[in-house]
């Protein structure tokens, strides 16, 4: 073991982190194409399907729970109706929010991607407790 002046730093061997990283990038940089695929499919797909089968999802949930329809007519006939029109106004809502988060998630992966290739191709991280 080689003598250190700093003991309370755990050492890490050069090589084994290496291939830590050269195992991680392929990884990173699928995570990263999964989550473009998935911004596509929110922003291509529309509000059509993915609002059709919540919908009829909450129309199944309702017939499970509710089959003598005595809870929703406390809230009164058109208790369905709206909570149609409410969905179709709070989808779009959601999709744009998935679309952000997915859009933070890259970002981070990308910051990550970068510092790791740095370190792999010898460079320095920035470390700010320098």
């Amino acid at each position: 073991m080689p003598a250190d002046s700093k003991p309370d730093k755990p050492q890490i061997d050069e090589d084994a982190f290496s291939n830590i990283i050269l195992l991680t990038l392929p990884w990173l940089c699928f995570q990263l194409q999964i989550l473009e695929i998935a911004k596509q499919c929110i922003e291509n797909a529309g509000n059509g399907p993915t609002e059709k089968l919540a919908i009829s999802e909450l129309h199944a949930l309702k017939m499970i729970l509710d089959r003598s329809h005595r809870w929703r007519n406390l809230f009164g006939q058109d208790f369905e109706e709206k909570m149609e029109s409410g969905y179709k106004k709070i989808f779009p809502k959601l999709a744009s929010s998935s679309i952000k988060l997915i859009e933070a998630q890259e970002e981070i992966l990308i910051s990550i991607r970068d510092a790791l290739d740095t370190r792999r191709r010898g460079g320095k991280l920035n470390n700010r407790s320098n």
